[in-house]
C-alpha cells in the first residue's frame, strides 16, 4: 500500500522527486530517497490544510461577530428626556426644490409629481441653453433613499442589506445579533417603533412573535449570559414626537405590552434620526442600579425613510463617534424604490376599517439622490413606475453601515422584483456622507451630467399620446391628433433638455469604471434617444396624415390607429438615433443582466421606435345630449352628499 501511495505521488510531482534525489549528497537506495521525499511532502500538505482551517474558522467567527463593537463606557450618560416634542434643525425643502436651470418656458422641477407647471409644447420656440447646472447640495439634502429584495435569507458583508422576507424573519435574525453581542457582556436592546398608521398590523404581529424570540435566545444562550438581567430591553415609539413605552427591563410581558401600547401618530411625520440621537444620548452608556455596564444596540422598525434626514450625520456621529461604533443600529424596513423617492401603499383604518388606496409614502431612492430619468413607457405592459431597487433606502442604509449594524429587508409590496444579492453587490450605491458625495459628483462631470438629466426629468410628463383615433371623417379625428401632438411636444421638450448634459459627456463614457454608473449612463441615454425618436416619428406621421390623408383599403374600415413599427421613416438622422438607442439598451441587457437597469432596458425595447398607420373599424361616437335632466339631477345629489374623510397621513 505504501509503495502504491508513493508511486501515485511520484506521478503527480515528478519534478520535485528528481530535484530531491539530485540535492541529497548521499547515496541512499532509491526507495529510501522516495520515502524521505514523500514524508516531507505529506507534512507540508498537512501544514497547508491546517493553515486553511485556521483561516476558515477565523472568517466564520468574524462573520458572526462582525457587528459586535467595543464600547468606551468611561463617559457619563447624558440625561435626555425622550418624552418631548422633536425640535430638529431647520429642514431643507422637499424633493424638487433643487431645480436645475432650465429654458425659460419651464419654471422649475415640481415639488411633487402632482404639482407641475404646464408647458405649452405646441408654441415653445427652440431655445439655446447652456448645460443645466446641478445644485448637488440642495438635491441631495432633499431626497432620501431605501432597500433590497431577495427570495432567501442572505447576508453580504458590506452590502448594508439582508433580505429576510417578513418582520418575523427579521426579528429572528436580530436574535442572532443579540446572542453575538452577549458574547461581549450584558446587552440592552432598544426597540424603536415607527408609530405611523401604516405599521399598526405589523406591530401587532411582532408583539405576538417577540415572546417566542426571547424564549429562543434563552434556549440558545448556552452560558446563560442573558439570565439575571444580562439582557434588558427598552421600547420607544417615534413619529413627530417620541415616547418611552418601556424602560430597560427583562420582563417579557412588559416588553410585549410596550409594543402593543405604541400610540398612533397621525401627523405623517417620522423623526427617525433625531430619535436615534436622543436614544443614544440617554442609553448609550447604560448602567443598571447595581453599576453593571451594558452594551446597547438599537433596532428600528419602520416602513419609510424618515423626515429628518438632515440629522443623519448627527445620529451617526453620536452612535459611532470618530468612526468607532458605540451603538450598532439594525433596521427592519422596506426595500428602496429604484430611482424614485415616493411610493404608494394601501392602508386600512384600524378603527373604521375603511380602505384607502395609493397613499403616498417616502420609500426611496436607494442612492443619495435620484440617478434615473423619469420617463413614461408608451404602450401597454409593465410601467415600472414603482420598482424595488435591490437595496435599502440610502439614509437608513448608511446609518446601519456606519454604526456596524445591518439593514434587514422585512417586507415587499405587490409586483415587486427580486434580484440576486451577489450580483447586485457590484451596483451598490455610495454610502459616504452627503458632503463626500457632493464633492465626488461635482468633481466628476460625467456623473454630474447623469444626475442633472435625472433631475430635469422629474417633471410630470403627460404619458402616452393617443394611439387609437375616432373615425377619420369626423372632427374628433383631427382633434385627437392635435391633442396627441401637444402631449408629444411636451415630452420631446423635456427629453431635449435631458439630452443636453448627457450628450455633452458622451466621450467620457469609456473612462467610467463603476458598473453602476456605466449602467446609469447607457440606460439614461438609450431611453432618452428612444423617446426622442418616438416623439419625432409620431409628429411626422400625424403631420403627413393631415397633409395627405390615407385612403381605406377595406370597405368596413372607418378609423386609424398608430402601431409600433421597426422602420424609422421620418429622416436619416432619426433612424441613426434609433440605431444608437437600440445599441445602448442592448448593451445594458448584455452587460447588466438580472438588474433593474436591464429590466428597464428590456421594457424599452419591447416595442419598436417607429410608427405606422393601420386602418381599423370603430363604432361611431354617440351624439352629445343637450340639457340632460338626469345628469343634472345626479350632479345635485353628488353635491349634497357628505364629503368623504380626508386620507390619513402615513
Amino acid at each position: 500500500m505504501l509503495r502504491n501511495l508513493l508511486q501515485q505521488l511520484d506521478e503527480r510531482f515528478p519534478e520535485v522527486s528528481q530535484w530531491l534525489g539530485g540535492r541529497l549528497d548521499v547515496k541512499l537506495p532509491a526507495f529510501m530517497t522516495s520515502v524521505i521525499f514523500h514524508i516531507g511532502l505529506l507534512l507540508a500538505l498537512g501544514m497547508v490544510g491546517y493553515g486553511a482551517n485556521v483561516v476558515a474558522r477565523h472568517e466564520i467567527t468574524s462573520s458572526v461577530i462582525d457587528n459586535s463593537v467595543t464600547t468606551d463606557l468611561s463617559r457619563e450618560v447624558q440625561a435626555v428626556d425622550l418624552d418631548m416634542p422633536n425640535t430638529p434643525p431647520t429642514q431643507t425643502a422637499k424633493a424638487g426644490s433643487f431645480a436645475p436651470n432650465l429654458a425659460p418656458t419651464i419654471n422649475a422641477v415640481p415639488t411633487s409629481s402632482s404639482s407641475v407647471p404646464a408647458v405649452d409644447g405646441g408654441t415653445a420656440a427652440p431655445v439655446s441653453v447652456e448645460l443645466a447646472h446641478l445644485d448637488v447640495k440642495r438635491a441631495t439634502d432633499s431626497l432620501v433613499p431605501t432597500a433590497s429584495l431577495y427570495g432567501t435569507m442572505v447576508s453580504i458583508k458590506g452590502n448594508g442589506a439582508e433580505h429576510v422576507g417578513s418582520v418575523e424573519g427579521g426579528v429572528d435574525r436580530i436574535a442572532n445579533e443579540i446572542l453575538a453581542r452577549l458574547e461581549k457582556g450584558r446587552v440592552l436592546a432598544i426597540w424603536m417603533f415607527d408609530a405611523s398608521g401604516s405599521l399598526v398590523a405589523e406591530r401587532e404581529r411582532l408583539s405576538k412573535h417577540i415572546d417566542t424570540v426571547y424564549t429562543h435566545i434563552t434556549q440558545l444562550d448556552e452560558n446563560n449570559r442573558s439570565a439575571d438581567g444580562g439582557l434588558l430591553t427598552a421600547v420607544v415609539a417615534f413619529g413627530q414626537e417620541r415616547k418611552i413605552m418601556t424602560e430597560p427591563t427583562a420582563d417579557k410581558a412588559a416588553i410585549v405590552k410596550g409594543i402593543n401600547d405604541v400610540p398612533l401618530d397621525t401627523t405623517g411625520v417620522e423623526n427617525t434620526f433625531g430619535t436615534v440621537t436622543e436614544v443614544v444620548h440617554k442609553w448609550g452608556k447604560y448602567k443598571d442600579s447595581k453599576g453593571n455596564v451594558y452594551h446597547p444596540m438599537i433596532i428600528i422598525v419602520t416602513d419609510e425613510v424618515g423626515d429628518d434626514e438632515s440629522r443623519l450625520e448627527e445620529a451617526i456621529a453620536t452612535a459611532a463617534p470618530k468612526g468607532k461604533p458605540l451603538v450598532p443600529i439594525y433596521i427592519l424596513g422596506s426595500q428602496a424604490l429604484f430611482g424614485r423617492a415616493d411610493g404608494y401603499m394601501d392602508y386600512t383604518d384600524p378603527k373604521t376599517k375603511q380602505v384607502f388606496r395609493g397613499l403616498p409614502v417616502r420609500m426611496g431612492p436607494e442612492s443619495a439622490t435620484i440617478e434615473q430619468v423619469r420617463l413614461p413607457f408608451w404602450y401597454q405592459g409593465f410601467q415600472y413606475d414603482i420598482m424595488d431597487s435591490g437595496f435599502g433606502p440610502w439614509a437608513l442604509s448608511r446609518l446601519a453601515d456606519a454604526t456596524g449594524g445591518i439593514y434587514f429587508i422585512t417586507r415587499m409590496g405587490p409586483q415587486r422584483m427580486g434580484f440576486d444579492p451577489a450580483l447586485m453587490h457590484e451596483y451598490k450605491p455610495d454610502r459616504i456622507s452627503r458632503q463626500q458625495y457632493e464633492a465626488t459628483v461635482m468633481n466628476n462631470e460625467f456623473r454630474a451630467a447623469i444626475i442633472n438629466a435625472a433631475l430635469i426629468s422629474q417633471q410630470k410628463l403627460p404619458g402616452t399620446p393617443p394611439l387609437n383615433f375616432p373615425p377619420a371623417d369626423t372632427p374628433e379625428f383631427k382633434d385627437a391628433m392635435r391633442d396627441g401632438q401637444v402631449v408629444v411636444e411636451r415630452t420631446e421638450y423635456t427629453v431635449d433638455e435631458c439630452l443636453q448634459p448627457i450628450t455633452h459627456v458622451a466621450k467620457m463614457r469609456d473612462h467610467e469604471t463603476s458598473r453602476r454608473w456605466q449602467a446609469n449612463y447607457d440606460l439614461t441615454r438609450g431611453r432618452l434617444l428612444a423617446m426622442k425618436v418616438r416623439c419625432y416619428e409620431y409628429n411626422w406621421l400625424c403631420a403627413k396624415m393631415k397633409r395627405d390623408p390615407l385612403k381605406f383599403q377595406n370597405s368596413a374600415s372607418n378609423a386609424w390607429k398608430l402601431v409600433p413599427d421597426p422602420e424609422v421613416k421620418s429622416s436619416e438622422k432619426a433612424a441613426g438615433a434609433a440605431k444608437e438607442a437600440k445599441r445602448l439598451l442592448e448593451t445594458v441587457l448584455k452587460e447588466h443582466p438580472g438588474t433593474p437597469w436591464a429590466l428597464f432596458a428590456q421594457r424599452e425595447l419591447k416595442d419598436p421606435f417607429g410608427f405606422k398607420w393601420v386602418e381599423t373599424t370603430v363604432k361611431p361616437l354617440p351624439p352629445k345630449k343637450q340639457g340632460d335632466a338626469d345628469e343634472e339631477e345626479k350632479k345635485k345629489k353628488k353635491a349634497m352628499m357628505p364629503k368623504p374623510p380626508p386620507p390619513p397621513k402615513l
